[in-house]
């Protein structure tokens, strides 16, 4: 009842904002919003000290974009919106997720107009259905297609004494060949083959389609880019030239040219705004009371052991946006224990890791589902580790261009022996147990050691398989063919049985208030959940009577052997 009280005067303040701005005429025409950077799903605020005393803004990520979108159109006097895209490099996933967000903003009879002052293939990609795609006259238009690179070490460690050795579960378990091989295998190649040509292929029937062109047009047009913008508008690649203080002008011809029987002199000045000035003149969306939410917990880079860290070193496997298993352990168990929570959506942008921490991930999504339904919804990339912990979900929701199963493992154990040797370094070893060197990274593996590895490698590449028979309901008949480490687009993964539906993170909230029992609302306020701080520790409950448990559990030598690492990950990228 004081819920609902608070939420009614909020919006008595809200009407009365709206009254006054629509008494001043206060109006914008077109809202100007930059596009740069990857723009992740979520992004975290700055610190508390930079917004204070430095100013700093809170980055905008795709849901906050979704946002300003929606508000945008839920004004009556705006016409659209003007995006300047600038040094933007979207996943695949995400340049199809703001593909959808256009598209819907253009159904709510909305204009958008991108104006691309740097373009290459993914950003160009990512808003090619506007409405008018603009270009400074000098900038160049690079639409060169796409590559995918995959690199290889061994010879580079070779020469400075490092060696490693690699069990994978089968060929196309390739995490590990850029340590061990100096080319690429066969079964490598051939994956990397089938994902490149299924991605090539939606970006020209894309861009054919946007652009009203033929795909073989689009080809052609790719095999001669780069294009100054006057070629690129002259080929049909973009609509006009021209420079940003003259996009006010060339929007007002195009509104006057859709206004029929109106003279253009007679149109006013179209008026741009940026987005803090805009929200002065913006309709303010009135808050809807909510009892109960949709929660959303979102796992972000390699998945490992302990907190959530950044590694600043570009390193295989370790480095860069790392997905800590406490940290994301924290977050689901409060989710787990707030009533107001009516279900879950588990958003996963990563390429997997640690097969360890998966598997402890694994449990906490396992122990909230047993009393709220969960979601997932797959960003770029929710392969190896990161389809690990989404396997249990009552739904996956992926993009087509999403990167996903490579259900496998694979063991990565280095030799760093040469390289002390030639250091200088002299090893002397006294030990008691046969295998005290199982885990040393400065002594080459025995026989009985890569045996143990083998069967350490087969085990956890067999609970990763019941984890998925169970959660998806798969024959291993139906599984087998589709795990090994083969690694699948989101388009391939559905008729596979391996996600359930093609969409992003607005279809996979829909369904979770669909399990939850919740009235259908697009516009519904969702629940962030963060894991705070490591020092306020959240200790697990009893597990749920009833549960999966029996049918579910990991086999003990998993949890026994975490060294020498055994990864569940994905070894490389998709680039243009």
């Amino acid at each position: 009842m004081i819920g609902q009280l608070i939420t009614a005067l909020i919006n008595l303040w809200y009407l009365v904002q709206n009254l006054w701005r629509r008494l001043w005429r206060r109006r914008v025409d077109y809202v100007r919003l930059e596009l740069h950077g990857t723009l992740p799903e979520f992004v975290e605020p700055p610190p508390l000290l930079q917004r204070l005393f430095m100013g700093a803004r809170r980055p905008v990520g795709l849901m906050g974009l979704r946002r300003r979108l929606q508000r945008i159109a839920d004004d009556p006097h705006s016409r659209g919106v003007l995006l300047v895209v600038r040094d933007f490099e979207p996943g695949w996933a995400t340049a199809e997720g703001l593909r959808d967000e256009l598209r819907a903003f253009q159904e709510q009879g909305k204009r958008v107009c991108a104006y691309l002052v740097t373009a290459t293939t993914r950003s160009y990609f990512a808003v090619s259905n506007a409405d008018d795609l603009l270009m400074p006259p000098q900038a160049y238009l690079y639409l060169l297609g796409i590559r995918i690179e995959a690199r290889f070490l061994r010879d580079a460690l070779c020469k400075v004494g490092l060696d490693a050795e690699v069990i994978a579960v089968s060929p196309y378990k390739a995490g590990g060949d850029q340590f061990v091989r100096s080319d690429i295998s066969p079964e490598h190649r051939e994956q990397l083959e089938r994902l490149l040509h299924q991605r090539f292929e939606t970006l020209v029937n894309t861009v054919a389609a946007d652009r009203s062109l033929t795909p073989d047009q689009v080809r052609a047009l790719i095999d001669q880019a780069p294009f100054v913008a006057r070629q690129a508008c002259e080929v049909g690649l973009i609509d006009a030239v021209c420079y940003e203080d003259e996009l006010a002008a060339h929007l007002s011809r195009q509104n006057a040219s859709q206004s029929e029987g109106t003279e253009e002199q007679n149109q006013p000045d179209v008026i741009i705004r940026e987005w803090h000035e805009a929200t002065k003149a913006l309709r303010v969306p009135y808050r809807r009371y909510q009892r109960r939410y949709v929660a959303v917990v979102s796992i972000t880079g390699a998945i490992t052991t302990g907190e959530s860290r950044t590694m600043p070193l570009p390193l295989p496997v370790i480095g860069g946006r790392m997905a800590g298993s406490d940290s994301v352990a924290r977050a689901l168990r409060k989710v787990e224990r707030n009533p107001r929570v009516a279900g879950l959506v588990l958003h996963i942008d990563s390429p997997g890791g640690d097969a360890f921490a998966s598997d402890l991930i694994w449990r906490e999504v396992l122990r909230v589902r047993r009393q709220k339904p969960v979601v997932v919804s797959m960003g770029n990339v929710a392969a190896s580790g990161g389809y690990y912990v989404a396997a249990c979900a009552n739904a996956i929701f992926a993009h087509p261009g999403t990167l996903t199963g490579s259900i496998g493992v694979y063991s990565l154990r280095p030799d760093a022996g040469p390289l002390l040797r030639r250091a200088g370094v002299n090893t002397v070893v006294l030990s008691r147990g046969a295998r005290t060197g199982l885990l040393d990274g400065t002594q080459p593996l025995t026989d009985d050691d890569r045996a143990v590895l083998r069967e350490t490698v087969s085990t956890s590449y067999a609970a990763f398989k019941q984890r998925v028979r169970d959660g998806r309901s798969l024959s291993e008949e139906q599984l087998e063919p589709v795990a090994g480490g083969r690694v699948w687009m989101g388009q391939e993964a559905r008729p596979m049985g391996l996600i359930d539906e093609l969409g992003g993170l607005p279809a996979a909230v829909a369904r979770a208030r669909n399990l939850a029992q919740l009235p259908t609302d697009p516009r519904a306020p969702l629940l962030p959940v963060s894991p705070g701080s490591s020092r306020r520790r959240v200790p697990p409950q009893p597990f749920p009577a009833g549960s999966l448990l029996d049918l579910l559990t990991l086999p003990g030598l998993l949890e026994e052997v975490v060294r020498p690492r055994i990864l569940a990950a994905l070894p490389w990228v998709l680039e243009e």
